[in-house]
Parts: C-alpha cells; structure tokens; sequence
C-alpha cells in the first residue's frame, strides 16, 4: 500500500461525545431548543449523518433553511475550536503511533474530514498531528463535496502520487466505507467504536474492520 486515508472524528481523533455536542451548540444557535418534543427526532437523524459535511447535515437537519444552518455551523465550529484550545482535543489511544508506523513503513498519510479547513487545522495542531500527515483534506478542497462522494480520496491520492488501488481507507462511519469503494481503494477498512456499528460497516463494504486506528499497521502487516 502506498497511502493511508484515514478519517478525523472518531477514527484518529476520540470523540467522546464531543462531536454531537458541538451538534448540540449548533442547534442551540439556530434556536432549536434541546429539550423541546423535536429535539430527540433530530439528535437521532445527527447521530446516523454525522460522518457526512457538518454544514450539510445542518442544512438537513433545518429543513433546508441555509441561513440558520450557517449559523449552526458557526456555532458548532466555535465549540469544537473551543475544545481544541482548552485540552478537550485528544487522539485515539495510539492513533500517534500508528500514523508514525506508516509513515515509517514508507507509506504517505491523510487525514479527511467533514470540517471547514480552518477547524480541521485547528483540531490536527491540537493532536499533534500535524507532521504526521501529508495532506489533509475537506470537502471546502474538493468544490464541497464530501462523504459519501469519493472526491476527497480521489483528491488525497492525486496529491500524494498515489494509485487509488494502492491505497488503504480506514473510518468509523458508513459514508466512508461508500466513498473508498466507489473511489476503487485497495481496502475499505471500518473501525469500531465510532459512528457506526460492525454490521452496518461490513454492509456497506468494509473488507475488514478493525478495534482501532492502532491496530492499522499490524493488520497492514506493518511493524507497530
């Protein structure tokens, strides 16, 4: 394998509810109140669309309405930048080490998201990430098309000088399990504990699944 694609939320970065609550503060902007009787139809149409652009999924959620999904999204944003500067932030229990086995095993790394470039930086510094990956992409640098779309992968090969069939996809959500086999990656990998359960991971294609970004390397056949 020649590159590594592997997802933010969830995969490399723990979530711990972080991501949803941000939802949550987005909502909250956009005067959805979280205690009123619609809130628990939305927080579950979140959870299942997390995975895709966070804008999007507040243009959903709002029913269309793009003015009041932008301030959603700003509000979300702030949260999580908020987190990210306070040490809310953390990587995945060896997600740090796994990046550098692949990258040591000659292997370029990205890092893809559903987040604005801006928050997307901002989270990769707070992880340390940073010089761990080569690329890191969003749907903003691929004329806003993300997940479930394979333009994000496609991108991610084309800067690295990597074939698409050389390389290896790894997230936690459905979407990104879609997006690697229609993008024809080498291996689809799920990981679980995020988004979305083995099962449905494994329907949407995943060649395999694994516990966790850490165990990447070794099922790579990657010394770890």
């Amino acid at each position: 394998m020649q590159l590594a694609v592997l997802d933010l939320a969830g995969t490399t970065m723990a979530d711990d509810g972080l991501v949803l609550a941000a939802f949550r503060a987005g909502l909250r902007a956009a005067r959805v109140r979280v205690d009123g009787p619609c809130y628990p139809a939305l927080d579950r149409q979140a959870r299942a669309t997390m995975d895709r652009p966070a804008l999007t999924v507040f243009g959903e959620l709002l029913d269309g309405d793009m003015y009041r999904a932008r301030r959603a999204h700003t509000a979300f944003a702030e949260y999580l930048a908020a987190a990210a500067d306070d040490g809310r932030v953390r990587p995945v229990d060896g997600a740090p080490e796994a990046l550098d086995a692949l990258r040591d095993a000659g292997m370029r790394v990205a890092l893809t998201c559903g987040f604005d470039p801006v928050l997307r930086d901002r989270l990769v510094e707070a992880l340390d990430f940073t010089s761990r990956a080569d690329v890191m992409l969003s749907p903003a640098d691929v004329d806003g098309r993300g997940l479930p779309e394979p333009d994000l992968l496609h991108a991610a090969a084309k800067r690295t000088g990597a074939e698409p069939s050389r390389a290896a996809v790894a997230g936690d959500a459905t979407a990104g399990i879609d997006a690697a086999v229609r993008a024809g990656a080498g291996l689809a990998i799920g990981v679980r504990g995020g988004a979305h359960g083995e099962p449905r991971l494994r329907a949407a294609g995943a060649d395999a699944v694994i516990d966790s970004v850490a165990d990447l390397p070794a099922l790579l056949g990657l010394p770890s």
